[in-house]
């Protein structure tokens, strides 16, 4: 490459030069090996464009696929908020009803405490008039 620029060079005609139309010879050998670097260059540089070619199209295949998980993440986050927003619902909803049961239980156990209480009256009422009874029929005995 660097014969290249070289050869390149010396083709040009000098800016400052005593004479425009200078000619210069090459041999045989140094013109094909002049040509040879211009092929290799000439492939390097084809081979580069294939490479941007295929970089290109990568990148347009990852923009893509960003584009599509930037969508997607877009729609996780909304499903996420609405899922929340049920959440917290929910949990309103399983407070009052928690709220609800324990006053039901409260409402219960008061029940149940009159219920004793009413059972034992009726107990104690039994109770004395099966004692008033029995002293009854022990004075119509006695009689």
């Amino acid at each position: 490459m660097l014969l290249l620029a070289a050869s390149l060079c010396l083709c040009w005609p000098s800016v400052g030069g005593c004479s425009p139309s200078r000619t210069f010879e090459i041999s045989e050998s140094e013109l094909q090996m002049l040509e040879q670097h211009l092929n290799a260059l000439e492939a390097n540089n084809n081979e580069l464009l294939n490479l941007l070619a295929a970089s290109t199209l990568d990148l347009n295949e990852a923009s893509q696929s960003l584009s599509a998980s930037k969508k997607e993440l877009e729609t996780l986050r909304m499903q996420l908020t609405e899922l929340q927003a049920e959440t917290k619902s929910l949990s309103e909803s399983l407070r009052k009803a928690n709220e609800e049961l324990k006053r039901a239980s409260e409402s219960f156990k008061a029940s149940e405490r009159e219920r004793d209480k009413i059972e034992n009256r009726l107990r104690t009422q039994r109770n004395v008039w099966e004692a008033l009874f029995a002293v009854a029929v022990g004075v119509a005995v006695a009689r």
